[in-house]
């Protein structure tokens, strides 16, 4: 199943098969190929909690307003940013790698990181939190529509309570959470939904 297809028949499942179980094997390459998205200045800043124990999810469960999801689905992941991936030894790391790995000489290893340590030394803590959001929100596209492909089900959530989870799962403040994803095999379809009709959400040099 192409791209498109995935796109146009994928729900958002809410009902799943609680004795289902995804191999630990099957989740990880799910997660290695994620891992390929598009990132900015490939500091590779998403990370992917994998909540396993029962007794973890059912903590979890009223403070995610009972969605019935997190306790049934195979896997329940947190999407995280880490805020030391815009750390200067990260990324000079990470174009060290790039350069041993024979992607590109030594002149653009270090235009490169120079470029991306110069960039986010001006960003504010607001400013980071948007470069977070965004490398997350693609990967966490990437894992919905890969496992969609490997015939899963899916859901993200963002109805939850931050405050609660950060501190029931002990995530420090060095991550932010941006979604909750579900996993897993449904039991009962997701209702369809009406999107726009795409004439109305295209704009051609400027925005009305």
């Amino acid at each position: 199943m192409n791209v498109k297809d995935i796109l146009e028949k994928r729900r958002s499942v809410r009902h799943y098969d609680s004795n289902y179980k995804i191999s630990s094997e099957t989740l990880t390459a799910l997660v290695e190929s994620a891992s390929k998205s598009p990132n900015g200045n490939n500091i590779q800043a998403t990370r992917y909690l994998i909540i396993e124990d029962a007794n973890l999810r059912n903590l979890l469960l009223p403070i995610a307003f009972n969605q019935q999801q997190i306790v049934e689905a195979s896997t329940l992941i947190v999407m995280l940013g880490d805020y030391q991936a815009f750390n200067k030894g990260n990324i000079i790391k990470i174009h060290e790698e790039g350069y041993q790995a024979g992607y590109f000489d030594e002149s653009l290893r270090d235009n490169l990181a120079n470029a991306a340590i110069n960039y986010y030394e001006s960003k504010t803590k607001e400013d980071l939190k948007l470069e977070l959001t965004r490398d997350v929100s693609l990967a966490s596209m990437s894992l919905v529509l890969l496992a969609n492909e490997a015939g899963f089900d899916t859901i993200t959530m963002s109805g939850y309570d931050s405050k609660k989870l950060k501190e029931i799962l002990n995530i420090s403040d060095r991550y932010l959470d941006v979604m909750l994803i579900a996993i897993g095999k449904g039991i009962k379809a997701g209702h369809k939904t009406v999107r726009h009709n795409v004439n109305k959400v295209i704009y051609k040099n400027e925005i009305i």
